[in-house]
C-alpha cells in the first residue's frame, strides 16, 4: 500500500508540473506572437551601409541649415528649414523637408533649432513630398557625413537664393554668353560695313 500511495502521490505532483509548464509555454508563444505582430518588427527600417561619396552621388541636394518648425500630417512630418548653406545645388534660403514620423518606416527625426547636415532627394520613407518639397531618409543621414565629406564628394557649398531671386544663378551666365556674343558680332559688322562701302564706292561715268 506505500508503494502504491507514493507511485500515486508521484502521479499528482507530475500532473501539476506539466499543468504549470503548459500554461507558460501558452505565455511565451503569446508574447512572441505579440511582438511579431509589432509594427516596429515587421515594419523595421533596413539601411544598407555605404559611403559618404555614394551617398552623395545618390543625393538630389545637401544642406547645412536648422530646421524651424515642423507640421504634422497623420504619419508625414514637415519640416521648415532654413538653409545655411548648400552643395551640389542651389537650393532657397527656406526649404520644405518631407519625411515619415516613423523611424520604423525610414523616416528621419530632427531636432527643431539645431543646426545640421542634411542629405536630401531619397525615398521619404512613404511620405510623398509636393512640387517644391525635398525627401529626406533615415538611410541617407546615418552615414555620418560630415561638412568636409560634402566639399569634397559635391564642391563647394553654393549660397542659397531668396523668394525674388531666380531658381538659377541665369543671369551670371546669361551676361557672360552676351560678352562673348558682343565680342563675335562687332568685328564682323565692321568687316560687312566695309565691303558694303567698297561695292557701293563711286562709279566712272561713261
Amino acid at each position: 500500500m506505500s508503494d502504491y500511495r507514493d507511485v500515486m502521490g508521484a502521479m499528482r505532483v507530475t500532473g501539476r508540473m506539466r499543468g504549470v509548464l503548459g500554461r507558460a509555454a501558452v505565455v511565451i508563444a503569446a508574447a512572441v506572437a505579440v511582438v511579431m505582430m509589432s509594427p516596429g518588427s515587421a515594419c523595421a527600417c533596413t539601411c544598407v551601409p555605404r559611403e559618404p561619396a555614394a551617398v552623395v552621388k545618390d543625393s538630389s541636394a545637401v544642406v547645412f541649415g536648422t530646421p524651424v518648425s515642423v507640421d504634422r500630417d497623420g504619419t508625414t512630418l514637415r519640416y521648415r528649414v532654413d538653409v545655411r548653406q548648400s552643395y551640389k545645388q542651389r537650393v532657397p534660403q527656406t526649404i520644405t523637408v518631407v519625411t515619415s514620423s516613423s523611424s520604423a518606416a525610414c523616416g528621419v527625426p530632427l531636432d527643431v533649432g539645431e543646426e545640421r547636415l542634411l542629405v536630401l532627394g531619397g525615398s521619404a520613407g512613404g511620405a510623398a513630398p509636393s512640387e517644391g518639397e525635398w525627401g529626406a531618409s533615415l538611410c541617407d543621414n546615418t552615414a555620418n557625413l560630415s561638412l568636409g565629406d560634402a566639399v569634397l564628394y559635391a564642391g563647394p557649398s553654393i549660397e542659397p537664393y531668396s523668394d525674388s531671386d531666380d531658381r538659377e544663378p541665369q543671369p551670371i551666365v546669361i551676361g557672360a554668353f552676351v560678352a562673348i556674343a558682343a565680342l563675335v558680332a562687332v568685328p564682323g559688322a565692321i568687316m560687312w560695313w566695309r565691303v558694303r562701302q567698297r561695292r557701293a564706292g563711286p562709279q566712272s561715268d561713261d
